[in-house]
C-alpha cells in the first residue's frame, strides 16, 4: 500500500440497528492514517460487521466476507459482530481475513486497525487494541453519515429466550451512562433532526446503572434538554414499553411509531419461548400505546416454525394481530442457533411448512401497511429528509413512512412539512426500513 496517502477502509453491516450502530462508530472514529473509502472505491481495508440472528443472517454474513474479497482485491478484511462468537475460526480462515473480532471488542477495532498496519499478529494486536479501547463505541459523526444516525445506548442482555443467540455473542446488559447519552445526542441533535435510540435490549437501559435508572428516565431526561428535535426508539420489549410517558411532555420529542415483539400469539409457545408475558397481556401493552398515542405505527416481531408449533398455534397468532391495530410485521422463520435452549427442542417444523406460515403473516402485514398509509393521505406529515436526488427528495415521517417529495427547499436530515396528495408528493410502496430485532 502507498505510503503517502491515507489507507481507504469501506464498512459493511447486517443486521439489526445496533450492528449498524456498531459499524457506523467506526467510520467516525477512524485512527490517523485512514479514510472512508467512496462508494464504489477500492479499499484497502474491509469491516465487516456480521448477525448471527438466524441461519439466514449467518450464511448472509460469510458471504458479505467472501463479496469484500472479490470486490477489494488484496484488501485486509476484520470481521466483527455476533457471527464471530459463532464461528470466529471458520470466519478467520476466509480468504483476506487479517483479524477477527467479537461483538464485546467492536469498539477495538481502531486501535486493532493500527497495530496490523504496523505488522503486529493479529492476536497479539486484539489484546492490545482491547486493553487500550474506549469503554463504549464511538457515536457517530454529528455531521456526516446518516440523516437519521442510530445511537447505541445500551447493549447486551440478560434474558434467555430460548431460541436467541445473542446475549451467548453479547453478553450481560450494558447502559451508556445518562450524562454520555445526553452528551451523544446534543452532537447529533446539532446536525441532525432525528436520533433513533437502539440497543439488544433497549427496555433495559438504566438498571445496570447506580443509581438505577429506566427508559422513561432517559427519554425525560432528553425532552428537558432540548437538544434534538424528535427521538425514534428502536425495538423495545412490551413488558418494558414506557406507556406513561406518552402523556407527559417527555412524549412529545417521541416519534409515533413504536416496535413491540411478540413472536406468537400462542401462550403456549410464549411460555416455552421464555418470553415474559402472555397474549393478552401484549394486546394490554398495545391498547394502552394506542389509547396515547392516537395514530401511531406499531409494529411487532413475529416468527414461525418454533419448535412444536402446531396448526392452531399458528392460528392463534394470526387471530391475534389481526385483532390489534399493528400496522406491519417483521416475519422471521425460526432457525436452530448453537448454544440455545430451542436448539434441543423437540417438534422440529418442516421448513416448508414454516415458510408457508411466514408467507401468510407477510401477507397480512402488507395489507396492513397499505391500509395504514390510506390513512395517511391527506395528512399533513412531519418528515426528516434523507436523499435528494435531482428533483426529487425522500425520507421518512413521524408515523416510519416512507414520503416523496420535490426537492426544492429540502434540507438533508433536516425537518419538513408535507400533505401527502399535493403535488409532487407520495407515499412508498413499503415500511421505511424493516427493524431486525433479536
Amino acid at each position: 500500500m502507498d505510503g503517502s496517502r491515507a489507507d481507504r477502509l469501506a464498512t459493511v453491516s447486517l443486521g439489526c440497528r445496533v450492528g449498524r450502530a456498531d459499524a457506523g462508530s467506526i467510520a467516525a472514529s477512524l485512527p490517523a492514517g485512514f479514510r472512508a473509502a467512496a462508494p464504489g472505491e477500492r479499499a484497502d481495508w474491509v469491516v465487516v460487521s456480521t448477525c448471527s440472528v438466524t441461519a439466514d443472517a449467518a450464511s448472509s454474513s460469510r458471504q458479505a466476507v467472501r463479496r469484500a474479497a472479490r470486490e477489494h482485491p488484496g484488501a485486509r478484511i476484520v470481521v466483527a459482530g455476533c457471527h464471530v462468537a459463532q464461528e470466529g475460526e471458520f470466519l478467520a480462515a476466509l480468504p483476506g481475513v487479517s483479524a477477527v473480532v467479537g461483538p464485546r471488542d467492536h469498539r477495538a477495532i481502531p486501535g486493532l486497525l493500527l497495530l496490523l498496519r504496523d505488522g503486529a499478529d493479529a492476536g497479539a494486536a486484539l489484546a492490545l487494541a482491547r486493553r487500550d479501547a474506549p469503554g463504549w463505541d464511538g457515536a457517530p459523526a454529528a455531521g456526516t453519515g446518516a440523516a437519521r444516525p442510530v445511537l447505541k445506548v445500551q447493549d447486551g442482555c440478560d434474558d434467555a429466550c430460548a431460541y436467541c443467540v445473542v446475549p451467548l455473542a453479547r453478553g450481560g446488559s450494558r447502559s451508556l451512562p445518562i450524562a454520555e447519552c445526553l452528551a451523544r445526542i446534543a452532537s447529533l441533535g446539532a446536525a441532525r433532526a432525528e436520533v433513533v435510540l437502539s440497543g439488544v435490549h433497549l427496555g433495559g437501559w438504566g438498571r445496570d446503572l447506580s443509581p438505577r435508572l429506566s427508559l422513561a428516565d432517559l427519554l425525560r431526561a432528553v425532552a428537558s434538554a432540548r437538544s434534538v428535535r424528535r427521538i425514534r426508539l428502536s425495538s423495545v420489549e412490551p413488558a418494558e414499553f414506557p406507556v406513561e410517558i406518552l402523556a407527559e411532555e417527555a412524549g412529545a420529542i417521541l416519534c409515533e411509531h413504536f416496535h413491540l415483539p411478540l413472536q406468537s400469539g400462542s401462550d403456549r409457545l410464549l411460555e416455552a419461548m421464555g418470553r415474559p408475558y402472555r397474549a393478552a397481556g401484549y394486546a394490554r401493552v398495545v391498547a394502552g400505546v394506542v389509547r396515547a398515542s392516537p395514530g401511531a405505527a406499531l409494529g411487532a416481531d413475529v416468527m414461525t416454525g418454533f419448535p412444536g408449533e402446531t396448526e392452531e398455534d399458528h392460528r392463534e397468532t394470526l387471530a391475534l394481530v389481526a385483532s390489534l391495530p399493528l400496522a406491519y410485521l417483521h416475519v422471521f422463520a425460526y432457525s436452530p442457533r448453537p448454544g440455545t435452549l430451542a436448539e434441543a427442542m423437540d417438534g422440529r417444523v418442516p421448513s416448508e411448512v414454516a415458510a408457508r406460515r411466514a408467507a401468510e403473516l407477510r401477507e397480512f402485514s402488507a395489507r396492513r401497511w397499505s391500509s395504514f398509509q390510506e390513512g395517511l393521505r391527506g395528512r399533513e406529515l412531519e418528515v426528516a429528509v434523507e436523499r435528494i436526488r435531482g428533483a426529487e427528495a425522500s425520507g421518512t415521517s413521524r408515523e416510519y413512512a416512507t414520503v416523496h417529495l420535490p426537492a426544492q427547499g429540502a434540507v438533508r436530515g433536516a425537518l419538513t412539512r408535507i400533505r401527502v396528495g399535493d403535488e409532487g408528493v407520495s407515499l412508498g410502496s413499503k415500511v421505511a426500513r424493516a427493524l431486525a430485532t433479536s
